[in-house]
């Protein structure tokens, strides 16, 4: 290989090494076993993570959190912050109607009776009930993802 040929190499990685560094990531979140977001910090506000006793131990500006690590099954590094109070718990709609998508189960407030479809973000009807009665409804089935469900056209969003 000639010097040129190598210099040019070298460059060429260098500027592939910078351009990821460029969309580098913003925060960083603790994920349950169920694909839950636990917790999450802003990465400019982390000044430590340590292991210690069992547990994950995060320094950051505010304080100090402490997560047992056998209660982490992942942590990923994102571009925006998770919020473990969104749509896997709890969702509202302004008219009242409220789900809470709990492991395989979904429960209604707010309804308590009528028609409901659960949709996959791809358009395919999952379920259908004309005749629901508010019961709770078994997501079983369901794979993990993000799904759109219509409770007498209110349509609230859950991931599973």
């Amino acid at each position: 290989m000639t010097r040129s040929f190598k210099s040019s190499l070298v460059l060429l990685l260098m500027m592939v090494l910078c351009s990821g560094a460029a969309s580098a990531q913003a925060y960083m979140t603790f994920y349950d076993h169920d694909g839950q977001a636990k917790e999450s910090w802003a990465l400019q506000d982390v000044g430590k993570v340590t292991f210690e006793g069992g547990n994950i131990v995060v320094k950051h500006s505010t304080g100090t959190d402490t997560a047992p690590i056998a209660q982490v099954m992942s942590i990923k590094f994102t571009d925006e912050k998770q919020d473990p109070t969104s749509i896997e718990k709890l969702v509202a709609d302004p008219a009242g109607v409220r789900i809470a998508a709990v492991g395989d189960i979904i429960s209604v407030q707010g309804a308590t009776q009528g028609s409901v479809a659960i949709w996959s973000v791809t358009g395919q009807q999952i379920y259908s009930n004309r005749n629901w009665h508010g019961e709770d409804i078994d997501i079983a089935h369901l794979e993990r993802g993000i799904y759109i469900i219509n409770i007498n056209n209110t349509s609230l969003k859950f991931k599973k």
